[in-house]
């Protein structure tokens, strides 16, 4: 196992730290916060082969070099960061997630320093869900590519829709799942994006993401909250390095708090079924191998660090207020499990329910009106004759040609949930237009079994499937996506 013995984590966030500063009213709250964030924001700028350069912004949430951005700053795995007056280093994409428009971004560090020793200035993430309407923000980024700047404003709004209609249109509305977004009255342009949206604590509330055009001072910004919600399906450290811990935490959390310690399939466990470690639901985990965690986030970045050389972790951890220490032994990820192989027939059974849902319902309590089998999911094609106010069900298998890591992107308008071995695996409820849901899973090949459920309310009729191999986390795309159709979806016994 490799050593660690430098503490990378154990400075404190820059927003944390009272710097000095001259006494002058002109040396108001607003300039202390500003000089607290300024050594952890970072310009980028990414080369495309046309000769071009895309700029974007960034934030450093981790002493590592982890940095949170958009995704659509990034047209390439690889660019260039520059840090206040820093001479630029390169920066290398870890994962994204553009269903959301947020990725991770590593920086090298400057010349002369090792990776693993140097000690990047960073930003505590906050909790959008505290956000106060009108209280005042910093906005921090790249605008025009031209480094570094800073403009001020207030939080205008806390939930704006995210690609919705208006108000009143969406008063009508039953369980709307649409994205919301945080608004701001600080300048921001073109250059701003990803760059972070911060309080008067120096905490990160949200990832600037777009402007209105054609409207003044509207800046918007992807909530922290859908950042934390997301943060690891976006990454999943042990999925990509293929170990496991077992630990899930809580997401929201200001701690790393255990919520569950998953027993089944992994390696620290004796004959009986006990588990080696002594962590469990509850316990608080406050450093691993000497780097700190101060919450969920710092967790999934540590694991990222750590999982691709190390097969033990040393956690240290509270329960009850009395500090503790145990070391855990990583196994191999697991992996969905498929049916033994059998004759099936091309295509997955489906049936259809009448009814006006704004949610998925209870299929068990329904009788269909019809069923048939279908080899695609052309919802309109299969439902010609009912233009809304329809429920379907999908069974059947989806054929897996090799085991690996993968990629599922569910895409539907309205509702729709994924299951794999009768587990739900996506949830995408409610009302919302077509958009996609994605995550990462290991796979066996042979024959997978799935479900998909899905209502269509009014509009569009829209429901795919993607499934494809994610060899390269850095190269995560929506685009040119290969929709599961034909002999990948297979069903048992005769057709009905």
């Amino acid at each position: 196992m490799a050593s660690y013995a430098h503490l990378v984590a154990m400075e404190p966030p820059v927003g944390s730290a009272a710097a000095a500063s001259e006494k002058s009213n002109r040396v108001t709250p607003l300039v202390e916060v500003i000089r607290k964030i300024e050594p952890a924001v970072v310009s980028l700028f990414t080369p495309t082969e046309a000769n071009q350069i895309v700029s974007g912004s960034g934030t450093i949430i981790h002493p590592s070099g982890y940095a949170l951005t958009n995704n659509h700053v990034l047209p390439k795995p690889n660019g260039f960061a520059i840090r206040a007056n820093d001479k630029p280093v390169r920066f290398e994409v870890v994962s994204r997630y553009p269903e959301s428009d947020i990725a991770i971004v590593r920086l090298n560090p400057p010349t002369g320093n090792q990776a693993a020793a140097y000690r990047w200035p960073f930003l505590p993430l906050g909790h959008s869900s505290e956000t106060l309407l009108g209280e005042s923000i910093v906005v921090a980024g790249n605008p025009g590519g031209r480094g570094m700047a800073f403009t001020s404003g207030i939080i205008s709004a806390k939930d704006v829709l995210e690609g919705g209609p208006n108000a009143m249109i969406m008063s009508n509305y039953t369980n709307d799942r649409r994205g919301r977004l945080l608004q701001f009255d600080a300048a921001s342009n073109k250059g701003n994006s990803g760059g972070p949206l911060v309080n008067m604590d120096a905490e990160v509330i949200g990832v600037v993401s777009a402007v209105i055009q054609g409207e003044q001072n509207i800046g918007l910004a992807v909530p922290v909250d859908r950042v934390r919600d997301l943060f690891k399906r976006m990454l999943e450290p042990e999925l990509a390095h293929n170990k496991t811990t077992g630990l899930e935490l809580d997401p929201f959390a200001k701690s790393g708090t255990i919520t569950r310690v998953i027993t089944e399939g992994v390696a620290d466990v004796n004959a009986t079924g006990e588990i080696q470690h002594d962590l469990q639901g509850g316990d608080t985990i406050l450093s691993v191998n000497d780097f700190q965690i101060r919450d969920a986030i710092d967790w999934y970045l540590v694991l990222e660090s750590l999982l691709p050389t190390c097969d033990q972790l040393r956690i240290s951890y509270t329960r009850e207020n009395v500090l503790r220490e145990t070391t855990l032994k990583t196994s191999s990820a697991p992996s969905q499990s498929v049916v033994s192989d059998r004759p099936t027939n091309k295509g997955l059974r489906y049936s259809i329910f009448e009814g006006s849902f704004s949610e998925l319902p209870d299929f068990s309590k329904l009788t269909p009106v019809r069923s048939a089998t279908t080899d695609t999911l052309d919802i309109g094609g299969l439902t010609s004759d009912r233009p809304e106010n329809f429920a379907m069900e999908f069974t059947g298998f989806l054929k897996v040609e090799t085991d690996g890591l993968y990629r599922v992107v569910l895409i539907s308008d309205d509702g729709s949930k994924l299951y794999l071995n009768d587990s739900l695996f996506i949830d995408h409820d409610g009302n919302h237009p077509a958009f996609p849901s994605g995550r990462m899973v290991r796979l066996q090949a042979g024959l997978l079994p799935v479900r998909i459920e899905y209502f269509q309310g009014n509009g569009a009729k829209t429901l795919h499937l993607v499934v494809e191999p994610c060899s390269d986390r850095r190269q995560i795309s929506l685009v040119e996506m290969k929709l599961v159709q034909g002999e990948r979806l297979r069903h048992d016994g005769e057709t009905p």
